[in-house]
């Protein structure tokens, strides 16, 4: 079952596209071998930062997190997420995510962090990963 992430916009986005699985060997005479291990790249990786929010907004987030169970159950994220990027890469990154099937997780090991910065407000950094997972 899917968790909804809070519908809120981050002040920065740091996205890392998704990876192809592979091994690389290197003989004696200097020769590299490539392997290719699967036929859909995975891992895609997306940091979010949601600056001078109130307490209110991270205590969403931080909600959403245990609701998810860490890193177990997938996110469902809203497109607000998303918005303010746009043409060629917003289309890159759309099509990246949803043809090769995978779904966002929080990070393992890696819980929303949250710093405060002034009475009932906070910066929050969130870390995502993007994963093919067997249900």
């Amino acid at each position: 079952m899917s968790v909804p992430f809070p519908n809120i916009q981050p002040s920065s986005r740091r996205f890392v596209p998704p990876r192809w699985a592979n091994t690389s060997s290197r003989s004696q005479s200097g020769v590299t071998t490539k392997r290719l291990w699967g036929n859909k790249p995975s891992e895609a990786q997306l940091s979010l930062g949601f600056n001078n929010v109130r307490d209110s907004v991270a205590d969403q987030i931080l909600s959403s997190y245990d609701a998810a169970r860490g890193s177990i159950a997938s996110l469902t994220l809203p497109s607000l997420v998303f918005e303010g990027i746009t043409g060629s890469l917003n289309a890159r990154l759309q099509s990246a995510l949803t043809q090769s099937g995978l779904l966002w997780f929080f990070k393992d090991d890696d819980p929303p962090e949250v710093e405060s910065v002034a009475p009932g407000i906070c910066n929050v950094r969130v870390n995502l990963v993007a994963e093919l997972r067997m249900d």
